[in-house]
């Protein structure tokens, strides 16, 4: 990770590894850049509407023309899914990379297998496995580590099976929002497949800096917090695994054991892709990895902005040396109890920032 030389990188005892200034800094000053997320899903019935290589939204910037809001340039290959783009620039940009058209090949085919799924489970067929019966989803069952450890290794000795694997599979009616985060898993898989299929011409040295997956390890995983919350959660990364290790072609399921290294850290590390500054539209999701170590406050003193596919993050007033560079994960107009409420939801913590601290004091004495 390459950072700023005005800030340096320091373990926390309350929120894992975050940003910290070395000397005061002024406003305005941008501070960390973020290329492109390691993964990423635009929902289904935004994917016409969003550019694919720079994530420009159709129904921004034609308001005012006609209500237009869909995009006409196309790249369709055949075997692959139809992606669109807002200038010819993108799509040359997009089709020229390695990550692109081979993502569009494995979208291609993730959907056709969710059709097929779908099919033979509404044509009442079975096999010897059931989706409710193989993974442990109860919700009156205390959620351990432990528990989610046992399932996760059924999960395996399920997917070493192709018979049982098949048979689960064609039981198994993959919900669109599961093929979401199942599209979602399969960015980083290809990125992973990329990278490791690189040009032999480069540097140890080159290969430290630009390896994404070891960053991804670094993050923080919330995966028991976010499972006993939502215990549903569970259930549901399980049947992605699996419909990921039946649908995937064979040189990309040896990086299925990624899986749920990633799902336990998207949910308290993602990012959404919103239409704009004013965040009226969630488009999809994504993990800018470098980004994900700005902890939150509720009076930040970062902004960050999106261009394309890159995040960039600010100085929005002046800050001290040895200030915690902090930004905001809500919206931060809210009471302290929905602002609390909202956190410990999404992000699993209660914050405790100057400003709830400020107004936790004031609440106590009114009362």
């Amino acid at each position: 990770m390459v950072t700023h030389p005005l800030i340096d990188f320091r373990t926390t005892s309350y929120g894992g590894r975050s940003f910290f200034a070395m000397q005061p800094i002024a406003p305005g000053i941008q501070l960390l850049t973020c290329e492109a997320p390691f993964a990423h899903v635009i929902y289904k019935d935004y994917r016409r509407e969003v550019c694919a290589q720079c994530f420009a939204y159709a129904a921004s910037v034609f308001r005012s023309i006609n209500d237009r809001r869909t995009w006409s340039i196309r790249s369709c290959r055949e075997g692959a899914e139809s992606v669109w783009f807002c200038t010819d620039n993108c799509r040359i940009v997009w089709e020229s990379g390695g990550i692109g058209p081979l993502l569009a090949e494995m979208n291609a085919i993730l959907a056709k297998s969710q059709i097929a799924t779908r099919k033979k489970a509404k044509d009442g067929l079975r096999g010897y496995d059931s989706p409710d019966t193989i993974f442990p989803g109860r919700p009156d069952v205390q959620i351990t580590q432990g528990y989610i450890d046992k399932a996760w290794a059924e999960a395996e000795d399920l997917a070493s099976s192709r018979p049982r694997l098949s048979s689960y599979c064609s039981t198994m009616n993959l919900e669109d929002m599961e093929l979401e985060i199942a599209r979602s898993v399969t960015s980083a898989i290809v990125q992973r497949y990329v990278f490791d299929h690189r040009p032999t011409n480069f540097s140890p040295s080159m290969i430290a800096t630009l390896d994404p997956w070891t960053a991804v390890l670094d993050l923080q995983s919330s995966e028991l917090s976010n499972v006993q919350l939502r215990p549903y959660v569970l259930l549901a990364h399980l049947r992605v695994h699996a419909f990921l290790c039946h649908s995937l072609p064979k040189h990309l399921r040896q990086y299925v054991p990624i899986v749920r290294a990633l799902l336990a850290r998207d949910t308290g590390n993602s990012f959404g892709i919103w239409d704009g500054d004013d965040r009226d539209e969630m488009l999809g999701w994504g993990v800018w990895v470098s980004a994900s170590y700005f902890n939150h406050s509720c009076c930040p003193n970062l902004k960050m902005t999106r261009t394309g596919r890159t995040m960039r993050f600010t100085t929005s007033r002046p800050i001290e040396a040895g200030e915690e560079l902090c930004i905001s994960y809500i919206d931060i107009n809210q009471s302290m109890a929905q602002r609390r409420r909202e956190l410990e939801d999404s992000w699993f913590f209660t914050c405790r920032c100057q400003r709830c601290q400020s107004e936790g004091v004031d609440e106590a004495y009114q009362h």
